[in-house]
C-alpha cells in the first residue's frame, strides 16, 4: 500500500471519530447497567478550560518534606488497593448524611502524652498497623525519626523474620548454610491477612505482627540454623540505625547473636520472648536461629526512649485482630510498654464497594469490634485511627474522588468519638475532595491515584506528627493563659 493511501485511511478514520464525537450525547448512552461515554469534540481537541489550565503548584511543592527523600519516579508496589478506572458509572450512590461531633479527639491520647514524659527512664512503644500505604516503612519512619530525636531511643522496632518487601530503613536477608534465601525459600510464612492459602489451618498463633515463620523440616536438608542478617540502608547518624537490645519473639527457637565481633546469648526469657543485650552503638548484626518452632518477629530497640514499629498488611481492611491470639497480643503490649496503637485502614474497602450500607456495616460493626478487642489486649495504650486518603477513579471521563471516601471518613470520625479514641482524617489533611488529582500532578502520589510516592508519604508523615505533637504545646499554652494573675502583678 502506498503512503498516500495510508494517509487517506488515517484522515478518514479521524473524520469518522469526529462525527461520532458530534453525534453521541454529552452524557453518553446506557448499555445495561453501564453508561458508555464518548469525549466531546472540544474534549478530544483539548479545548476545554480544564485542559487549557496551567498548574500552579509551587506552594505545595515547597512544603515537601525531605526526610529520607527518594526520587518520586520510583516504582510504587501495586496491591489490592488500586483505583478502578471504569468506562463510566451509571449513577452515583445515594449517601446518607452523618452527624459528626466537632471535638478535638487528641484528648483521647492523654495517656500516651503522659507516657512520653517518662521516656528518659523507660522505653515507650508505638505500634503502627496499616495497609499498603505504610509499606517500605513509609509514614512510620517520619514518626519514628522525629519522636526519637525529641525523646531519645533507637532501633527500628519489629521486623519479620523474612522481609519480602524491602523497607527504607533496614536491609535484611536470610541465609542457610551460607546461601541467601529468596522470598520464596526459607521458612514457610503464614499470614492472618491476604491470600487464604497463607492462613494457619487450625490456629490463631500469628503473633503481634499478624504473621509467623515456621522453622521445621521444610528447610534445607541437614540444616536447622537460619542466619538473619541486618544492616542499615542509610549510614548517616540517625537514631533508628543504632540499637543495643534485641527481642526474639518465638515459642521454642533458640540461638545467639554476633554483633561487633562478639557472640551474645540471651540474657533473660519471658513467655514468648528471648532478650539479648548487645554492645552500644550497634548498627548491624547476625542473628543465628537454631532448632524448630515459630518465629513471630525480631525487634531492634533500646531500653529507653521511643520505639516505633511499622507493621504493613497489604490488602488488609483492619478486620483481622480478633483472629490473633489475645494472650500473645496482651503479653507483647504489656512487656514492651506499648502506649500508642495506630490503626490505618479503610482504603481497601473503597474500590470494591458501591453500596453505602456496606461501608456503614464495616465501620460501625467490624472496625468497632476490632478496636474493642485491641483495647482489651492493651488497656494501658491510647488508640489512634487514621482514615483513608483521598482516592480517585474515572467518572464521566475525568479522575475524581470515589463517592464513598468522604462518607467513610465521616463515619470513621463519628465511630472514633463514640469509642473514645483519637481520629485523624488523612482525607482532610490532603485537602479533601479531588486532592489526590493534585497530589499526582505535583509528584506526591503515584499514577494509580491511590498510593503516595515517597515524597508524598514524607509530607503526610510530617503532617501527622505535627498534629499529634502540637496538642501538648497547645494544652500548655492554654494552661498558662488560664493561670490567675498574682496580686504583685496588679
Amino acid at each position: 500500500m502506498r503512503p498516500r493511501h495510508i494517509a487517506y485511511i488515517i484522515w478518514i478514520v479521524i473524520a469518522l471519530l469526529g462525527v461520532v464525537c458530534l453525534v453521541v450525547p454529552n452524557d453518553g448512552f446506557s448499555i445495561g447497567r453501564y453508561t458508555l461515554r464518548w469525549p466531546t469534540l472540544a474534549e478530544a481537541l483539548e479545548l476545554t478550560n480544564e485542559g487549557m489550565k496551567e498548574l500552579t503548584s509551587d506552594s505545595l511543592l515547597a512544603e515537601i518534606d525531605t526526610i529520607g527523600l527518594i526520587p518520586t519516579d520510583s516504582v510504587i508496589q501495586q496491591d489490592t488497593l488500586v483505583a478502578k478506572d471504569s468506562v463510566a458509572q451509571k449513577s452515583q450512590p445515594i449517601i446518607p448524611k452523618v452527624n459528626v461531633a466537632n471535638t478535638d479527639s487528641r484528648a483521647y491520647l492523654a495517656a500516651f502524652y503522659a507516657a512520653l514524659d517518662s521516656a528518659s527512664t523507660q522505653s515507650v512503644r508505638v505500634v503502627h498497623y496499616g495497609d499498603s500505604q505504610i509499606e517500605e516503612d513509609r509514614i512510620t519512619n517520619v514518626l519514628r525519626e522525629r519522636w526519637q530525636k525529641q525523646y531519645g531511643g533507637g532501633g527500628t522496632g519489629l521486623l519479620p523474620l523474612h522481609q519480602t518487601i524491602p523497607t527504607r530503613t533496614i536491609r535484611q536477608w536470610l541465609s542457610i548454610n551460607g546461601v541467601v534465601q529468596t522470598a520464596q525459600k526459607g521458612p514457610k510464612r503464614y499470614l492472618v491477612y491476604g491470600l487464604r492459602s497463607m492462613r494457619l489451618t487450625d490456629s490463631d498463633d500469628y503473633g503481634v505482627m499478624g504473621q509467623v515463620a515456621v522453622m521445621d523440616s521444610t528447610l534445607v536438608e541437614g540444616s536447622e540454623e537460619i542466619v538473619m542478617n541486618i544492616e542499615p540502608i542509610n549510614k548517616k547518624l540517625k537514631p533508628h540505625n543504632y540499637f543495643n537490645r534485641v527481642r526474639l519473639l518465638t515459642d521454642s527457637v533458640s540461638g545467639y547473636i554476633i554483633a561487633q565481633d562478639t557472640i551474645l546469648h540471651h540474657t533473660t526469657q519471658s513467655y514468648t520472648t528471648l532478650h539479648y543485650t548487645i554492645p552500644d552503638s550497634t548498627t548491624k548484626c547476625e542473628i543465628h536461629l537454631q532448632g524448630k518452632g515459630n518465629v513471630y518477629g525480631v525487634s531492634l530497640e533500646t531500653p529507653t526512649g521511643v520505639i516505633v514499629d511499622n507493621i504493613p498488611m497489604r490488602g488488609c481492611s483492619g478486620n483481622i485482630f480478633t483472629k490473633i491470639d489475645s494472650t500473645q497480643l496482651s503479653d507483647f503490649y504489656r512487656e514492651t510498654n506499648t502506649r500508642l496503637i495506630i490503626l490505618q485502614f479503610g482504603g481497601n474497602m473503597i474500590p470494591q464497594t458501591e453500596n453505602p450500607s456496606t461501608i456503614s456495616g464495616y465501620v460501625r460493626s467490624t472496625l468497632r469490634q476490632q478496636i474493642r478487642y485491641i483495647r482489651t489486649c492493651a488497656p494501658q495504650a491510647s488508640i489512634l485511627f487514621i482514615g483513608p486518603s483521598d482516592m480517585s477513579t474515572r467518572i464521566d471521563g475525568e479522575m475524581t474522588t470515589y463517592p464513598l471516601v468522604p462518607y467513610m471518613d465521616k463515619l470513621l470520625k463519628k465511630m472514633a468519638a463514640e469509642e473514645q479514641i483519637a481520629y485523624w482524617s488523612m482525607y482532610d489533611a490532603m485537602g479533601g475532595k479531588n486532592s489526590m488529582v493534585h497530589w499526582v500532578e505535583v509528584g506526591l502520589a503515584g499514577s494509580d491515584y491511590v498510593h503516595f510516592t515517597h515524597a508524598g508519604a514524607n509530607k503526610i508523615g510530617k503532617q501527622l506528627f505535627n498534629w499529634i505533637d502540637n496538642w501538648k504545646k497547645e494544652q500548655k499554652t492554654k494552661s498558662q493563659a488560664q493561670q490567675p494573675t498574682s496580686i504583685d502583678s496588679i
